[in-house]
C-alpha cells in the first residue's frame, strides 16, 4: 500500500522570516493561484519559477526588496512536529511525495529536514506538465502503481478533491479546522494528526 503525501502546508508549515505575515500569505495564496491559471491557459511554467514571479510581483507592489534568499528558503521550511511519525509510516506503507512542487526542490527540502530517507520516490507536477487539482496529476501517479492501494495524504481540500475526483482514496490531515470542500466527495478518512493513521483500518 502507497502513501502519497503532499508537501506544502501538509508535512512543511510556510513560515519564512524576513516577511511580513500578511505577504507570506498572499504570496502562497498567489502561488495556488498561478498554477491554477498556467494549468487552465494550458502552458508551463514550474513551480519554482511561479515563486518566483509571485514574490517579484509583490515586491513591486509593496515596494520591498527581492532577495533570492527568500525563495531558497522554501527548501528550508520547518516540518510540523507530527511528521516524525513518517519514520513509523514507512516501515509500514510505502511512502511517496505527490506534489506541485520541482523534484529538485523538494529532494532538497526534505533532505534538509532529515525526511528524505523516509520516501520511496518524488512524483511532481513536472512530469505531467499540469498542476494539482487537474485529473492528470493523479491519474499519472496512480497508472505508475497500477494494482497498489493508493491513499493521499493531504491538508489543503483542494487536493483531497482532486484527488477523489480522479478516483483515489483519500485522507484529510485537517491541520488548519476547514471544513471539507463543498464541490466534492468527502476524503475516506479525516485526521488531526499522522499519529492517527496508524489506527485507521486502511483497506
Amino acid at each position: 500500500m502507497i502513501l502519497a503525501f503532499d508537501i506544502y502546508g501538509t508535512l512543511f508549515e510556510v513560515k519564512i522570516s524576513g516577511l511580513k505575515e500578511e505577504i507570506l500569505k498572499e504570496w502562497r495564496q498567489l502561488q495556488i493561484e498561478f498554477t491554477w491559471r498556467i494549468t487552465l491557459m494550458r502552458k508551463w511554467l514550474n513551480f519554482d519559477e511561479i515563486t518566483a514571479i509571485a514574490l517579484k510581483y509583490l515586491s513591486s507592489k509593496y515596494g520591498f526588496e527581492f532577495k533570492e534568499e527568500l525563495l531558497e528558503a522554501w527548501t528550508k521550511l520547518k516540518p510540523f512536529n507530527d511528521v516524525e511519525y513518517l519514520k513509523i509510516l514507512s516501515k509500514k506503507y510505502k511512502i511517496y511525495a505527490l506534489t506541485n512542487g520541482t523534484f529538485m526542490s523538494v529532494r532538497k527540502l526534505l533532505k534538509n529536514a532529515g525526511l528524505l530517507q523516509y520516501f520511496n520516490g518524488i512524483f511532481t507536477a513536472e512530469e505531467v506538465k499540469f498542476y494539482k487539482p487537474s485529473l492528470s496529476i493523479y491519474q499519472v501517479f496512480m497508472n505508475k502503481f497500477e494494482g497498489e492501494k493508493i491513499y493521499l495524504v493531504s491538508s489543503n481540500p483542494f487536493d483531497i478533491s482532486g484527488a477523489k475526483n480522479a478516483g483515489m482514496k483519500t485522507i484529510y490531515l485537517n491541520r488548519y479546522n476547514l471544513p471539507h470542500d463543498p464541490l466534492a466527495d468527502k476524503p475516506d478518512f479525516e485526521i488531526k494528526s499522522l499519529s492517527e493513521i496508524e489506527k485507521l483500518n486502511l483497506n
